[in-house]
């Protein structure tokens, strides 16, 4: 009976504990792994974000817009906030900048007005820039160096500590394809030769005319390679055959003519063949840069000259300073001294009479059809005599570039004061040419 008991309680034993099942258990383990995960993760998570709350909040603020500007609607266009490429803004980023272009011509008071521009501590005008030929090769150079300009990436003198809100540049309208960019260069250049005794060689500006045929160029000019009698002579005709080749070598990269048929034209309908196919930059891509313009929001500045006669002596005296250098052998466009001013002063040009007239009337063309180019662009028309007697005009210029007012000034020293007469060697005959046209007014204009 004993046995039987034991027997009895032996079956009970195993019929309470039976065994537990694998998968139970599994099921437990992956809960509790689960649960110590996610308990781990977020106490982790905690931690970080407080390390680096602080570095959110600092994103949160330099993605901040800047707040709307007070101003009028027609404004906006022309209000931009650039982000430099090559620096940060800081505080200044929210600063409006206005962008612009000073378009004009040389000798006409570029410089100096430049120079008054960059005397404000807000406005950065950064000179020339398309001086150098590869920025204005084509459209593409041209909106890529734009684009630099007005973002604040070109770095110059012109670059300001303080916020900047204008930012331009100086664009030459009679921008030419060639080294001797102007007729008048050429001049000055045949006197500075002829003075020096040269009577034979010829500037170093066309010895790119290595290519050209010498002798049948000659024939067809009239000229011979020959010592000439006179003083008078050799001048008139070295400034003939310089200045016809230069015309030819422009006109025959232009592929408006060839060289042949430009040695068959005078020298007025060379003249202004030269003229109508050398023009480089903004005249040439004028449509495409007026749709830049007003697709940037870009203001026009002009700058031109009243007195061409006084431009044209200009263009000869300076022409005459790059080959001479009168200053211990070093050529300046621009003076700062009164010294300075009055050793370039003294300098007497000869102006070509037969070619007097042509020039004045191509100037006053091309700033015709700049202006009419133009006409679509915020713009705005200075001249360079209205702001040497009238300082307030300068005032006109901080308004329309929505610049704070400031007292403007320039270190330049003028070079060419008074009477005319005094910076003509052949007065007399100018006097005589200009007589009776609408261009005898020029002879006793100051500035």
């Amino acid at each position: 009976m004993a046995g039987d008991l034991c027997f009895f309680f032996k079956d009970s034993f195993i019929i309470k504990a039976p065994k537990k099942s694998p998968l139970a258990l599994r099921m437990v383990v992956v809960v509790f792994a689960m649960v110590c995960g996610v308990y781990t993760c977020s106490i982790c998570l905690k931690q970080i974000g407080i390390r680096t709350n602080p570095g959110f909040l600092n994103v949160e603020v330099i993605d901040r817009p800047c707040p709307e500007p007070n101003i009028e609607p027609r404004e906006i266009p022309y209000v931009h906030y650039p982000r430099p490429k090559t620096y940060s803004r800081a505080e200044c980023k929210c600063n409006p900048v206005r962008y612009f272009a000073i378009l004009s011509m040389q000798r006409s008071g570029s410089g100096w007005f430049e120079t008054l521009l960059n005397n404000h501590t807000n406005i950065s005008s950064n000179g020339e820039i398309f001086s150098v030929k590869v920025r204005r090769s084509n459209f593409s150079t041209i909106t890529e160096t734009l684009d630099k300009i007005y973002n604040l990436d070109w770095l110059s003198s012109a670059s300001k500590n303080e916020c900047t809100a204008a930012v331009g540049l100086k664009w030459m309208l009679n921008q030419m394809s060639a080294e001797n960019i102007h007729f008048s260069t050429c001049v000055g250049k045949a006197d500075t030769y002829v003075h020096q005794g040269h009577m034979l060689q010829f500037p170093s500006t066309f010895t790119s005319l290595r290519s050209f045929e010498w002798q049948k160029v000659e024939a067809a000019l009239s000229f011979p390679c020959l010592p000439l009698s006179s003083f008078t002579e050799c001048r008139i005709k070295l400034l003939e055959f310089s200045l016809l080749l230069s015309v030819i070598m422009l006109c025959s990269k232009t592929k408006f003519i060839t060289h042949f048929e430009a040695a068959k034209m005078n020298s007025i309908d060379l003249l202004l063949c030269c003229f109508l196919g050398s023009f480089k930059g903004v005249m040439r891509h004028h449509e495409e840069i007026v749709e830049y313009f007003k697709i940037r929001g870009v203001s026009a500045v002009f700058l031109f000259r009243k007195n061409l006669l006084r431009r044209m002596i200009s263009i000869l005296a300076n022409s005459y300073d790059r080959d001479v250098k009168p200053l211990n052998g070093t050529h300046k466009s621009h003076v700062h001294l009164p010294r300075e001013a009055e050793i370039l002063a003294k300098y007497k040009a000869l102006i070509n009479t037969t070619l007097l007239i042509p020039s004045l009337k191509q100037v006053e063309d091309t700033t015709a059809k700049a202006l009419e180019y133009f006409k679509s662009a915020r713009h705005i028309i200075l001249y360079y005599e209205d702001m040497v007697k009238n300082h307030t005009k300068l005032l006109d210029v901080q308004d329309f570039l929505k610049v704070p007012r400031r007292e403007l000034k320039s270190r330049q020293v003028k070079i060419h004061k008074g009477s005319l007469s005094n910076y003509v060697e052949n007065w007399d005959e100018v006097q005589k040419s200009l007589k009776g046209t609408h261009y005898e007014s020029l002879l006793s204009g100051d500035y």
